[in-house]
């Protein structure tokens, strides 16, 4: 009887040990962004607007599923939040202080709301290059979930 429970006790460590091995996994498979990457954007001005002139390897990552790791800047006045900004740098104290230039935000859609924190968080979704210079925004990340 005390080997059954202690048999019992080391299959159920071995089963968590496992999912947390796989997912540990899956997040390392992800590819984490790169802010400085996205900091060398050029800019150029037509139409009336500032428009992104993206190098190589910010090309390579449209489309690719990554992890961002920042700070939620929020888009509305509520708790919870589906589309907000992600900072690469933390959201100043003040009312009127923004989160930076264009390169150091990446505009994120989620499916399920996240509650607003001013501590860094982490989301897995798909990177987008924002081509139309009117949204304000030239990165995206689409379907995020928040991982921690």
């Amino acid at each position: 009887m005390k080997y059954s429970r202690s048999i019992l006790l080391l299959l159920i460590l071995l089963f968590f040990t496992q999912v947390l091995a796989a997912w540990n996994l899956n997040e390392s498979e992800t590819e984490a962004l790169n802010w400085e990457a996205l900091s060398a954007v050029e800019w150029i001005f037509e139409d009336g607007f500032y428009h992104a002139l993206f190098n190589e390897e910010q090309e390579a990552l449209d489309g690719k599923t990554m992890i961002v790791q920042g700070y939620m800047f929020p888009l509305e006045y509520t708790r919870r939040h589906q589309t907000f900004i992600v900072s690469s740098a933390p959201m100043g104290m003040c009312f009127f202080c923004g989160p930076g230039e264009a390169e150091g935000m990446v505009y994120v859609q989620t499916n399920d709301p996240i509650d607003y924190s001013q501590r860094p968080i982490k989301l897995k979704g798909t990177f987008g290059l924002v081509r139309d210079p009117s949204m304000g925004v030239i990165y995206e990340l689409k379907d995020a979930e928040l991982i921690r």
